[in-house]
């Protein structure tokens, strides 16, 4: 007999979370997402070290990566990308794979800086609200409801 799937159930629960727990989360994940980044860094320069890749060969290694990726859909995409020769030197070939893998890392990186400045920022602003109940009396919100794939992405 399988097991039943959760998939459809529990649809009707709200998750409150208090200020101080939220705040204690995002600054966790603020970290984790910066330890992330300096993985990222560090495999991006092992990649450029092993190649020989500097930092106009990388711009143009990008850039071709762009272009390719415009002009070709990835129906044919390239399977290398070359660099230039300089003063007597042989034209370098860069396999796609190589390219695709800094293409991947730097946009991750962006990615999760935009998270890092967003999660900041909550943050930063996150504080008691005080509110109006409908008979006129107020009151101070002191916790927030948050959604399963917010409790997951904190670590709830």
């Amino acid at each position: 007999m399988a097991s039943p799937s959760t998939s459809g159930m529990f649809r009707s629960f709200s998750y409150e979370k208090s200020i101080d727990e939220i705040k204690a989360a995002m600054t966790t994940k603020i970290a984790a997402l910066k330890d992330k980044i300096i993985d990222r860094e560090s495999r991006i320069v092992r990649i450029r070290e092993e190649y020989g890749i500097t930092d106009a060969d990388l711009i143009t290694l990008l850039t071709q990566a762009a272009n390719a990726a415009v002009s070709n859909r990835n129906v044919n995409a390239p399977m290398s990308y070359s660099l230039d020769a300089k003063e007597g030197a042989e034209t370098r070939i860069i396999g796609a794979g190589v390219v695709q893998h800094l293409v991947t890392e730097k946009t991750l990186i962006e990615q999760e800086s935009g998270s890092i400045e967003q999660l900041a920022r909550i943050v930063r602003n996150l504080r008691p609200v005080t509110q109006h109940a409908d008979d006129g009396s107020e009151y101070t919100q002191t916790s927030f409801t948050l959604q399963d794939h917010e409790l997951d992405y904190l670590g709830f």
